[in-house]
């Protein structure tokens, strides 16, 4: 089985992350609140005029009539782009007159159903023509005992290419803006990460022979204070276990040392001349006792060693060692001397 390997996440690459996902949230609700609010207000604004229009052209159609109503339709020149388009029909809804070169633009088909001019101006039509949005409207007029309407269209176009391009500009105000918000993002998290640079270079200090510094006595910042002082308390455990431990080595050296030396002088001494038996085997139990001093030196540090090594084992390993096997071979070997001493 393969365990797969996982790769640290960075803090400060996730803080930019979500940094800017929501400065760039904001900003596009925000911007996307305000083209509403100016879309929505210019199109009221062309409403009202075109409101004022139909208001205006049914004063003239009232106090001129229909015959000097189209003669001033007729007499207007109106070009591709004009801002507005006139039509009067009469009851049967035949064109009576129309401005010059509307009939190929906008047929009388496409405008919706005329109202009364006392009630109020109802949302205008959009209809796409030639490349131009135009806004419909008619109304009843009434004349001479017959009925008449008007047929009123605005021309939107320069409306709606001021709004596309006020469009392009939010998106270009919002991409420079999640830019920045993205470099802010950058300096911030630098700047609040620093502390915990200036830690670690602060632990990266610590070693065998320092223990005994402290990194909780310098300023840091609320969140790393509790780290610190956990890291100091660790520091404190780890001073004490270090000093109990240079403690236990030498006395250790000196338990070690004393049983080595007195099996040493013995041999030493048991080899300078020639011995009995019972000499022999007085060096020998001697021997045996110190060598007996040994392995239970052997059997406290294995005990010792269980905690620090941790592993099951180790430990059922270290409770089957038996210091006779490491003794045996002295045995023997004295056992030998005494059989050739007392041989005849």
């Amino acid at each position: 089985m393969f365990s797969r390997r996982t790769e640290s996440r960075s803090i400060a690459s996730q803080l930019i992350v979500l940094f800017t996902l929501a400065a760039a949230l904001l900003l596009a609700c925000g911007l996307g609140v305000f083209y509403s609010i100016v879309v929505r207000h210019a199109f009221a604004e062309d409403n009202a005029v075109l409101a004022d229009k139909v208001s205006a052209l049914s004063a003239d159609f009232n106090e001129g009539g229909p015959k000097n109503f189209g003669e001033e339709l007729k007499a207007r020149h109106a070009g591709d782009h004009a801002p507005y388009w006139v039509r009067l029909l009469d009851s049967e809804g035949r064109t009576l007159t129309e401005m010059p070169g509307m009939d190929r633009i906008l047929p009388s088909e496409v405008f919706p159903r005329a109202q009364g001019t006392t009630s109020p101006l109802r949302n205008p039509k959009d209809y796409r023509a030639a490349g131009n949005l135009f806004s419909l409207v008619a109304t009843n007029e009434t004349s001479g005992g017959k009925t008449y309407a008007i047929q009123v269209a605005q021309d939107r176009s320069s409306d709606e290419q001021v709004e596309r391009e006020f469009g392009v500009l939010l998106i270009v105000v919002l991409s420079g803006s999640i830019l920045a918000s993205a470099l802010i993002a950058i300096t911030v998290t630098r700047h609040g990460l620093r502390p915990l640079g200036e830690m670690t270079r602060s632990l990266e200090r610590t070693g065998p022979t320092h223990l005994n510094e402290r990194v909780a006595q310098t300023g840091w910042p609320r969140e790393l204070q509790p780290l610190a002082v956990a890291f100091d308390d660790m520091l404190a455990r780890l001073e004490d276990s270090f000093t109990r431990l240079s403690q236990f080595s030498a006395d250790l050296a000196h338990e070690l040392r004393t049983p080595i030396a007195n099996i040493l002088g013995e041999a030493q001494v048991a080899l300078t001349r020639d011995r009995t038996s019972d000499e022999y085997r007085e060096v020998i139990e001697s021997t045996v006792a110190e060598c007996e001093r040994l392995s239970g030196i052997v059997d406290n540090l294995l005990f010792v060693a269980r905690p620090w090594k941790g592993s099951r084992r180790f430990i059922e390993r270290s409770r089957r060692i038996d210091m006779s096997r490491s003794i045996a071979p002295a045995k023997a070997k004295f056992t030998a001397i005494r059989f050739c001493s007392v041989a005849p």
